[in-house]
């Protein structure tokens, strides 16, 4: 947009929103002044203005000025609109151009989990299932990662509704078993099905986590069991992959880290 458009006092607004940011506990009149070159009468007028609107609080006592909780509240109407597929999307597609392996977009839904995106590359080996079928949370790596750090009375809830099935001779059956692969998943910083839920299967996964810090989603990619354990190498690599890309999708719906 040309600049001949812009509104001048909008600009100056912008500018004392910005300074803001940078002070936790408050700036001073002069302050803003000295930060924003905007004349002290105008700049007044500007946080008068900004507080009746509740963008800016006053502190009478101290002179000071900060943030309202007004933008937390745009912020996050912003935020709970944001299209995760579409963000996801072309972290897929990169990792899947560096790696040569197929990475998946995954979500829970009444305790399963569903993979509603993917990236593959031509010779990638199509070993999971299409989009939009339903798998059990307990025994796949997609699912783990998004259930790493539920409440016990979650958790609880989830074993009444949808049991603990046995796939294969590895799959975990008991909540003690599940809570400490949770708690596992929690320390490393990433989950891993071998042969969980298939035999030839080795998936990881990684929790993604929107703007209050919940996991919301989990990005995941799958071997065929025999080479990830005679390629650790490679599998160590998705690990790094994994986990950087999912900071990466959850710095850019909101998370801002602890």
């Amino acid at each position: 947009m040309s600049p001949n458009y812009t509104v001048p006092a909008v600009e100056r607004t912008v500018r004392v929103l910005q300074a803001l940011i940078q002070h936790n506990r408050g700036a001073s009149l002069t302050q803003l002044v000295n930060e924003t070159g905007i004349p002290k009468s105008s700049l007044f007028r500007i946080l008068v203005t900004l507080n009746q609107h509740q963008l800016v609080v006053e502190d009478p006592e101290r002179q000071t000025f900060t943030l309202g909780m007004k933008l937390v509240e745009w912020g996050s109407a912003v935020l709970d609109r944001v299209d995760l597929k579409s963000v996801a999307h072309p972290h897929l597609v990169k990792m899947a151009a560096q790696t040569g392996q197929s990475f998946y977009l995954a979500v829970l839904d009444d305790y399963e989990v569903i993979l509603v995106d993917r990236a593959d590359t031509p010779d990638i080996w199509r070993i999971v299932t299409r989009l939009g079928l339903r798998s059990p949370v307990h025994c796949t790596a997609s699912g783990l990662a998004i259930i790493a750090e539920v409440t016990e009375e979650q958790l609880d809830e989830m074993v009444k509704r949808k049991g603990l099935t046995r796939f294969t001779s590895k799959t975990i059956t008991t909540k003690k078993g599940l809570s400490n692969k949770l708690a596992e998943i929690r320390r490393l910083g990433y989950a891993c099905a071998d042969g969980d839920f298939k035999t030839d299967l080795y998936a990881l996964a990684v929790g993604i986590r929107d703007h209050r810090g919940k996991i919301v989603a989990s990005l995941m990619t799958a071997l065929h069991r025999d080479i990830a354990r005679s390629n650790k190498k490679l599998v160590k690599s998705l690990i790094v992959a994994l986990i950087q890309e999912g900071e990466n999708i959850s710095s850019t719906i909101g998370y801002a880290g602890n």
